[in-house]
């Protein structure tokens, strides 16, 4: 396992975002699950910070260490052979360097990419704003990108905006989401993440307008990764929505066999065979 060393697992990636197919990226929380979505057949793994946070008990938004979130992505980025790129929430500070000694701290972790969003988190000192001024935002993209060019790798930032997740819709919304990402593309974000966002036509448009390859946050309603990838979108992720997907089958299997004494479950379900056969090639033991 790991044979590609991290500036190449990082050219790779980079490449990735450059098509001619979409890049489907699938989230993973811990090892196991990144193990499983490595031998899917995917091109990279990414990680995600609430899947993370919530299979530690803890809330999502930042409420997890920093050093035990890229604890995670370590062990991830040792365990599959693959570039990883890690959800680094608003990067563990509200200013720049904060930001920047982040992305260092990933890149150490094994991390060839990395999402960080543009929220204030509540920080006291943004009262009363759901994101960052744009000129913060935009100092903050640069800080972070500066810090991956000195580590010598092609570490692809991926700048989120969280327009439609935090002031609605419409055209307002999307006016802001395209002002935003191209200032942040040009602040040197590589890829421009927006979740949120369903409908086709607005999804087309920012793929029209944002002068960079942009990220759509798959799920119900989202059209499928062919039709995205004709628009324009360049990468597609999962979110929590795997993990969310996961959890959610024990509890069900859990509640029927408290309420019911039996439960039923997928025969198509993995055996212990089928996740030993799954886990067999990873010989490191896991320090989490």
């Amino acid at each position: 396992m790991n044979n590609i060393d991290q500036a190449e697992k990082a050219k790779q990636f980079a490449r990735m975002h450059q098509g001619p197919e979409i890049l489907i990226l699938p989230n993973a929380w811990d090892v196991g699950s990144a193990l499983l979505f490595a031998r899917l057949g995917f091109q990279a793994i990414a990680t995600s910070s609430a899947g993370i946070a919530y299979s530690r008990g803890i809330l999502d938004g930042e409420r997890i260490a920093r050093d035990e979130m890229l604890a995670v992505v370590r062990a991830i980025a040792g365990a599959v052979d693959l570039p990883v790129t890690t959800d680094l929430e608003g990067g563990y500070g509200r200013e720049p360097e904060a930001v920047a000694e982040t992305i260092r701290l990933a890149i150490k972790a094994g991390a060839v990419g990395a999402n960080i969003e543009d929220s204030t988190k509540g920080d006291t000192r943004d009262t009363g704003k759901l994101l960052f001024d744009i000129e913060l935002a935009t100092q903050r993209y640069r800080a972070a990108k500066e810090a991956a060019k000195s580590s010598g790798i092609s570490f692809v930032l991926n700048a989120r905006v969280d327009s439609f997740l935090r002031l609605g819709t419409g055209r307002e919304v999307a006016a802001d989401s395209i002002r935003r990402g191209n200032a942040y593309r040009e602040a040197g974000a590589d890829c421009i993440f927006v979740p949120g966002v369903t409908d086709r036509e607005t999804i087309a448009l920012l793929a029209r307008e944002i002068k960079a390859p942009i990220n759509i946050l798959t799920g119900p309603g989202i059209p499928s990764a062919e039709e995205l990838g004709a628009m324009g979108v360049r990468r597609v992720s999962f979110g929590a929505s795997l993990f969310r997907a996961a959890y959610s089958e024990a509890v069900r299997v859990a509640r029927e066999m408290r309420e019911r004494g039996l439960y039923t479950i997928d025969p198509k379900a993995m055996s212990n065979k089928m996740m030993n056969e799954a886990f067999a090639e990873n010989t490191k033991t896991a320090a989490l």
